[in-house]
């Protein structure tokens, strides 16, 4: 059985965290693919370099970006590529910014051995669901705000602050080396509930008999937990074992990257073996921007339009 990663790529900034940890998988991973649809050429510059340095390795398979489709439908069309026989798929988002060692090898393992389930997602910090379970299980404090069981959780999926104090919280039980711990979290995704699919995996024989791998139209996060798995009677599933970080969604990057610019840098040195810490001074900073960000009239307006976005989000999956 072969074993194919992918990533809807790309955005450089992360990928330079992701990359040394994908490269240090080939001894589990046969091939990683870059599903190209980005319309930022010096980011699709940037992947084309990583395949031509490890062509073994790292393949492209590129679309052109077509701006009238959600970023859901853009990334299904690229799934008729990632329907083989006897494969298994991985895979991950472009900001996945740190994996454990054992992760990939330990979400494929799970993955042959249950092979009912149509999706298997790894444990994912910084994932609304996932934090759910992290909570339940006492590694996340009910201080940082209570996450519920939800895909678009107020707290484990909308609010920024909850995303900064949970990296903060996470790279220091990194640092302090009691990470191994998290990974004996049972997630509950009742199977058939809509979750972020920042890491999934699948049989390629299970993906190439869905129709819809070949005539494309379907929302990939929702078509893939919800709609399959109801359509198959195939619940999916979680690999607590599988850990993984995510750096922020969509509603949580601007708040992120303005008061916290130094953490993607964090991941960054973590994935390339050096030690990453967070000094006095830069936690002032951090404290700083964050009163900064908080009393701005540019927060008012990016409030709104998350609500407006966040709205937009319900009343479809309603739909």
């Amino acid at each position: 059985m072969r074993v194919i990663s992918v990533t809807p790529a790309g955005r450089r900034r992360y990928l330079q965290a992701l990359v040394p940890h994908l490269l240090r998988q080939q001894h589990v991973i046969d091939e990683h693919h870059w599903w190209l649809n980005t319309h930022d050429e010096a980011d699709a510059q940037y992947v084309t370099q990583l395949a031509a340095e490890h062509p073994h390795f790292f393949k492209v398979i590129r679309k052109d970006y077509d701006p009238t489709l959600t970023i859901g439908e853009g990334i299904w069309r690229f799934f008729r590529h990632a329907a083989e026989p006897d494969t298994v798929y991985v895979r991950l988002d472009d900001d996945i910014v740190w994996f454990a060692p054992d992760a990939i090898h330990n979400l494929v393992r799970f993955r042959l051995e249950n092979r009912e389930p149509f999706i298997v997602s790894g444990n994912v910090v910084n994932n609304g669901v996932c934090a759910h379970a992290l909570q339940k299980a006492g590694f996340i404090p009910q201080s940082f705000g209570e996450v519920q069981n939800f895909c678009l959780d107020g707290n484990g999926w909308a609010c920024p602050r909850f995303a900064r104090k949970l990296h903060e919280l996470f790279l220091s039980e990194l640092a302090a080396g009691r990470i191994d711990r998290w990974k004996e979290t049972k997630i509950s995704l009742y199977g058939t509930r809509r979750f972020s699919i920042n890491v999934i995996s699948w049989f390629g024989d299970d993906m190439r008999q869905v129709p819809e791998v070949l005539r494309g139209g379907a929302d990939e996060e929702i078509f893939l937990t919800v709609t399959l798995p109801q359509r198959l009677r195939r619940p999916n599933v979680a690999c607590g074992d599988a850990l993984f970080t995510h750096f922020a969604f969509f509603s949580q990057r601007p708040y992120l990257e303005w008061t916290w610019p130094e953490l993607i840098e964090h991941y960054q040195q973590i994935a390339e073996g050096r030690p990453a810490e967070l000094g006095f001074s830069e936690k002032a900073l951090l404290l700083l921007r964050h009163s900064t960000w908080k009393s701005g009239k540019h927060v008012r307006k990016f409030r709104e339009r998350m609500r407006k976005r966040r709205e937009q989000r319900e009343r479809r999956l309603a739909a």
